[in-house]
């Protein structure tokens, strides 16, 4: 059972509070991209939280979702995003819970509340996609019903970070 209050933005929350919890979870790929050997711009996580405020229009109805968890004194502990991907199917991005918010089902109702959400706007299928060392989510995806496909999908990390491409992992689930 998850700790925290799950919460269904219908609006992009502050650009203080939600640039907190990006920061930590581009602070997250970025370590875990160096410790694979990649050489990664110091400004990489500035440049993916610029990339991310120039498109939030992507992530509210009717193109998307974001979905954010928040502790008793209204923290944000964790988030999830989804956009869509074509006319019938909605991409996962950016999940991500605190260390603090680990362990407690707040990463699973994070991603059931983005599935009910791509439901709602008339979407049947979800697609996601992570790196190797996540192993978090390659273990997570396959308990919530989702299937690990052996070819790539074009998603947008396959599109814009071709060097990722032989450590990605791409999932699916009909919703």
């Amino acid at each position: 059972m998850c700790d925290y209050e799950i919460e269904l933005c219908e609006t992009i929350p502050p650009r203080r509070e939600l640039n907190a919890i990006l920061t930590q979870y581009y602070r997250l790929i970025v370590s875990r991209m160096q410790d694979m050997g990649f050489k990664i711009d110091p400004a990489a996580p500035q440049s993916a939280l610029d990339e991310f405020w120039a498109n939030t229009n992507d992530y509210l109805p009717p193109n998307g979702c974001l979905v954010v968890a928040r502790d008793s004194g209204g923290k944000i502990v964790g988030c999830g995003m989804m956009k869509r991907f074509d006319q019938q199917t909605g991409e996962l991005k950016r999940v991500f819970v605190t260390e603090q918010a680990r362990g407690t089902g707040t990463g699973r109702a994070l991603i059931e509340a983005r599935e009910q959400a791509a439901r709602d706007i008339g979407l049947t299928r979800l697609i996601a996609d992570t790196l190797t060392p996540n192993v978090e989510m390659r273990s997570l995806y396959p308990k919530l019903g989702f299937i690990e496909l052996n070819e790539p999908i074009r998603t947008t990390t396959y599109l814009d970070q071709p060097m990722l491409r032989p450590h990605l992992h791409f999932f699916t689930k009909n919703l």
